[in-house]
């Protein structure tokens, strides 16, 4: 009897030791399961959702795209073209930007498109470049030294622009024809024996020292505008010998006076 119990509470343990175990592999399984369940359910959840993304955006440029093309070809034009930008561009920054940058864009072509019909009017109103009719004459270091020391001689006291008078006369008479030919031969013409410019003959000439405003007056006559009005002659009345300004009187039409020289030019 003692064995036969022996061997029932044996087999009780035995099969209550499987059942403990079978409970665990059952529980492990059931939670594996589970796992996996979300898993698999949280992709299938991020894979729909992507799917949502990519059609909402799909969606999106379309419409764009469209709206563009609709409403303004011209906007797509320079989104494509000037901006370098494309339709999916357009989610990366705000389309309202995008559009006000589109906008600016085509207000400067137009602009452009405006100037460039109305330029050759603008231009045909605007006032001429001075006109300097000294570039034909042949200056050489001679002739340029001549200049700068008769003008120097006969102009030292007067401001730039009374220097620029004497020197425009000078250049003036070469291009007559009525005297020499060469800014040098003129410095130096006579005309029945007596000289034209009295400098050359009293040693002034030769003894005046050059001051830089002088060369910049010499070079504003030689490149800037012609200011003299043709003149061929000056003279400082208050200095000049009474018979030598009647001859001017009776002879020549005057023209104007600056500083201490007034001039003229033949009638």
């Amino acid at each position: 009897m003692l064995m036969i119990q022996n061997l029932f509470r044996n087999a009780y343990f035995c099969i209550k030791s499987i059942a403990k175990k079978l409970y665990k592999g059952c529980a492990v399984l059931a939670s594996g399961f589970t796992v996996f369940a979300l898993v698999l359910l949280n992709n299938q959840n991020v894979y729909g959702r992507g799917k949502n993304v990519t059609a909402q955006e799909s969606n999106v440029l379309f419409n764009i795209e469209e709206k563009l093309k609709r409403e303004d070809a011209e906007a797509a034009h320079v989104l494509e073209g000037n901006l370098g930008l494309t339709c999916r561009d357009v989610l990366e920054i705000s389309p309202a930007r995008v559009r006000e940058e589109v906008k600016a864009e085509i207000s400067k072509r137009e602009v452009e498109a405006v100037c460039a019909q109305i330029a050759p009017a603008v231009q045909s109103e605007m006032p001429k470049p001075p006109i300097n009719p000294y570039g034909e004459i042949a200056v050489a270091e001679e002739d340029y030294n001549a200049l700068c020391r008769i003008v120097q001689a006969e102009a030292g006291g007067e401001d730039t622009q009374g220097k620029v008078l004497v020197a425009e006369v000078v250049l003036n008479r070469v291009l007559s024809g009525n005297f020499a030919s060469t800014v040098y031969d003129v410095v130096f013409e006579r005309n029945g024996g007596r000289p034209q410019f009295s400098p050359t003959v009293d040693g002034r000439y030769y003894s005046v020292t050059v001051t830089e405003d002088t060369i910049s007056a010499v070079e504003q006559a030689l490149y800037g505008e012609d200011i003299s009005q043709g003149a061929l002659f000056f003279s400082a009345r208050s200095k000049a010998n009474p018979n030598d300004m009647a001859w001017f009187d009776r002879n020549l039409k005057w023209l104007f006076a600056h500083g201490g020289h007034e001039f003229y030019t033949l009638p």
